[in-house]
């Protein structure tokens, strides 16, 4: 059992004393049956500070076929991706650069997903890490009145984004979109904060990202590989 990202965790009560990593990968599809991952981006939190020297960033070769419409998001050729590492030391090196900590990602599900496929697969290990949904987040924030409700159709990372007063660029990159992504939870952690919670165990369950939660949104989701 994989057990290093349980220790202790939940004994850091407060959100600002927390250990976070923000995280994003970018995929051949999104059929967990037979696409795979192509990039892993992340970056470092303390509550919500961003460190911004603290990164991880790897292209490897996947073991399904970038097809065309991954050719164009991602302006990555398979040409490219037959020449980076294979998954297993890159897994094995992102494994131990988010030790310890709780991740943090848009739509984590589909990550969490194709990541606990991957390491089961090469590695052999159980991936169940604590995880906090910056979108589950966003949708809470708008239900509390926090966020204005003009925004609730939106699920696109670029959209809340820009709803936050946030300029994404470079999008479709995982190390991008992760940095993105570690802005967004750092303006939701302020919000959440404005309403005098600073508890971490509410934020891990308003932003646990379980099935469930994503299919009550079910008609608003946008996401693209």
């Amino acid at each position: 059992m994989f057990n290093f990202f349980k220790k202790k965790i939940r004994d850091r009560k407060v959100i600002q004393n927390t250990d976070f990593v923000v995280i994003d990968t970018e995929l051949t599809g999104l059929d967990e049956r037979k696409d795979s991952i192509i990039s892993i981006g992340a970056i470092k939190m303390k509550g919500k500070k961003i460190f911004l020297g603290e990164i991880f960033y790897r292209h490897l070769n996947p073991s399904s076929v970038l097809n065309k419409d991954g050719v164009v998001i991602h302006q990555l050729m398979p040409s490219e991706l037959e020449l980076c590492p294979d998954l297993e030391p890159i897994l094995r090196e992102f494994l131990l650069f988010c030790k310890n900590s709780i991740f943090v990602g848009h739509f984590l599900k589909i990550d969490f997903s194709f990541l606990k496929r991957a390491i089961r697969k090469y590695i052999g290990l159980d991936f169940n890490p604590q995880g906090v949904d910056t979108y589950l987040i966003f949708k809470w924030l708008i239900e509390k009145s926090v966020i204005s409700k003009k925004y609730s159709e939106i699920s696109m990372l670029s959209e809340i984004a820009e709803s936050l007063g946030i300029k994404p660029e470079k999008l479709h990159d995982s190390l991008s979109d992760a940095f993105v992504t570690a802005q967004i939870f750092q303006k939701e952690i302020a919000l959440i904060e404005s309403l005098n919670i600073w508890d971490l165990d509410f934020l891990l369950k308003i932003g646990q990202p379980h099935v469930s939660r994503y299919m009550s949104y079910k008609q608003q989701l946008n996401y693209q590989f």
